[in-house]
């Protein structure tokens, strides 16, 4: 089993939770866990020189999500309250991105292709009569 706070598990469920907010159930995922990020870090986190950087929270974006995720891990790593915080928000959010599918299948037959018997799909099973 893969340690929930892991950089690679963080990664994982902050990418699928993004993947998720086409569903009200993801959207709510999404707003807890930024929410989240907002309280550890502020309404912003402050870059070296001081200034206030917007926190990555798009979550249309591939960038801003590992970013998220690393911010998320470094946080937990340093911090056991936010840590078990995250651990929280992990378990309560996990139903909710495991049932989202965001995956595509493309099938096609092209050119000069003689086929007897084509199943075209996603998740098929065939069993013998």
């Amino acid at each position: 089993m893969v340690d929930p706070l892991s950089l690679e598990a963080i990664t994982t469920a902050v990418t699928a939770a993004a993947g998720s907010v086409g569903t009200e159930a993801g959207r709510q995922a999404w707003g807890s866990l930024a929410d989240l990020a907002r309280r550890a870090f502020g309404r912003g986190r402050q870059e070296a020189d001081g200034a206030a950087a917007a926190l990555p929270l798009d979550p249309a974006s591939g960038p801003q999500n590992q970013a998220l995720a690393a911010l998320l891990f470094g946080r937990a790593f340093q911090d056991e309250a936010f840590a078990a915080e995250y651990r929280r928000w992990e378990e309560s959010a996990r139903a909710v991105y495991a049932s989202v599918d965001n995956s595509t299948v493309v099938n096609s037959v092209s050119g000069e292709a003689r086929v007897r018997t084509l199943y075209q799909g996603r998740d098929i099973t065939v069993r013998p009569h």
